[in-house]
């Protein structure tokens, strides 16, 4: 992997070929080391080095891309001299935003030696081992277990100068009966102090034994539970379609024109927050600007919209630092944050009369960005609660509802958290309790 000044090298290089043009460089690495395991054995150990260069040159109301994986010069001039070759025969755009000044330079390292040291390809095949060898009789794991470390440097022709190191381990487990029904959880972590693999196998052995005999309920209305998971996977398209200042400025978003209003049950709090040491640590966006915290929603009032460059520039606003470089979405939260509320899972269970407990969703996929309708499937555990107790299993369902309707229909927030994949990143999200539910099929599995 390039290490800071090598990737600073680089950058000078680049941009000296680009004299006379506002360009910036962004250098993206990530070393993974990968052990998977299916039907319970470990199948596969790989690890994989990969870096990417991506240089935009801009002129006026153009901009020109050009992502290469080379870092030998002469390819990298001949990537520049191509970048601005472009630039002739690309059609008249917006005009360009500036290029981030300030700051000049911001420097974040979270490395951590002692999860590298605990997640070596041996350990990982080790800890793998002992949570499989805890499986009952015919129920089988698969899944992996995965340490990657990650840098990121950026520089741009106005001085700017940005890099960006952390590592940490994603885990997942799927843990399947012969006989049918399975059960999931995942583990991310960022302190060898904090992950637990183990714990994490163990709820998706526990899960999988509760998702047995499962029987068919009829599409209806329903209290649900939504566990982190399910929350995240909500969320993930929430970031998508919702708070982004693009979608609204197009009138995609479900939050057009609605900023300063209660949008959402007034128990609904989430944040957009790079500092929180349970999101991934991330102080600048993908065009060099600084990230700024936000609060998105506030007592189920939406606050403050996420904005890239251009987004602001139109708006005329200052920059939150929300840039994937894409500059057709616009900013993107990647660094969610939901409040938790004043009930553990045990009570948001035990007070419900009858309901369903949702492990995760997947094949989501949104129906109606404006009027935020999502829909899909009920994965790895979907349960039947009957007088504050879980009485059974059931078929998969799929939902078709809006967030709007989800959180305004809000009966119960965890006071515990977990993290949740994100589009780059995690979330960290508490389990949600919500009535009336919308399911509109059902499955035969």
């Amino acid at each position: 992997m390039l290490n800071r000044q090598t990737s600073y090298e680089l950058i000078d290089f680049i941009l000296a070929q680009a004299e006379g043009y506002p360009t910036r460089v962004l250098i993206m690495s990530q070393d993974e080391g990968l052990t998977r395991y299916a039907n319970s054995e470990v199948h596969q150990n790989v690890n994989q080095d990969q870096t990417s260069i991506t240089i935009t040159v801009t002129d006026n109301n153009k901009r020109s891309r050009v992502t290469t994986d080379t870092f030998d010069k002469e390819e990298l001039k001949a990537a520049v001299a191509d970048a601005i070759e472009n630039l002739e025969f690309l059609p008249e755009g917006e005009e360009q935003p500036p290029l981030a000044e300030d700051p000049k330079n911001i420097i974040d390292d979270t490395y951590r030696e002692s999860i590298h040291e605990k997640f070596t390809v041996k350990n990982r095949a080790h800890y793998l081992k002992e949570a499989i060898d805890t499986l009952d009789e015919g129920y089988r794991g698969f899944g992996r277990l995965l340490h990657s470390e990650n840098r990121i440097a950026f520089g741009n022709s106005e001085g700017v100068r940005r890099f960006c190191r952390n590592n940490g381990i994603d885990f997942s487990a799927l843990v399947a009966y012969d006989e049918g029904g399975s059960g999931y959880a995942s583990e991310k972590s960022e302190r060898a102090d904090k992950s637990d693999v183990l714990g994490a196998f163990s709820r998706a052995h526990e899960k999988a034994k509760l998702n047995q005999d499962a029987q068919e309920i009829e599409p209806g209305s329903y209290t649900v539970i939504l566990e982190p998971l399910a929350v995240g996977n909500i969320l993930t398209y929430m970031s998508f379609i919702g708070f982004s200042a693009k979608s609204i400025q197009n009138q995609i978003s479900f939050l057009t024109s609605r900023q300063g209003e209660k949008v959402f049950d007034e128990r609904l709090n989430i944040y957009d927050d790079h500092t929180d040491e349970n999101t991934m640590s991330l102080p600048f966006d993908f065009e060099g600007y600084p990230r700024k915290k936000l609060n998105l929603i506030r007592n189920g009032v939406f606050e403050e919209a996420v904005y890239d460059a251009q987004s602001a520039r139109t708006d005329g606003v200052k920059n939150t630092g929300h840039s994937v470089d894409m500059p057709s979405r616009g900013g993107i939260p990647l660094h969610l944050v939901v409040g938790t509320g004043n009930e553990d899972m045990d009570d948001l269970i035990g007070k419900t009369e009858d309901g369903l407990l949702v492990t995760r969703f997947h094949y989501m996929n949104v129906i109606n960005p404006r009027e935020s309708l999502l829909t899909g499937l009920t994965r790895d555990g979907l349960l039947r609660i009957k007088d504050g107790e879980i009485v059974g299993a059931l078929k998969n369902m799929r939902f078709t509802d809006s967030i709007m309707r989800m959180f305004n229909n809000i009966s119960g927030i965890s006071t515990e958290r977990e993290r949740t994949p994100g589009f780059f990143g995690n979330f960290y999200v508490p389990a949600m309790k919500i009535d009336d539910f919308r399911f509109t099929g059902k499955t035969d599995a």
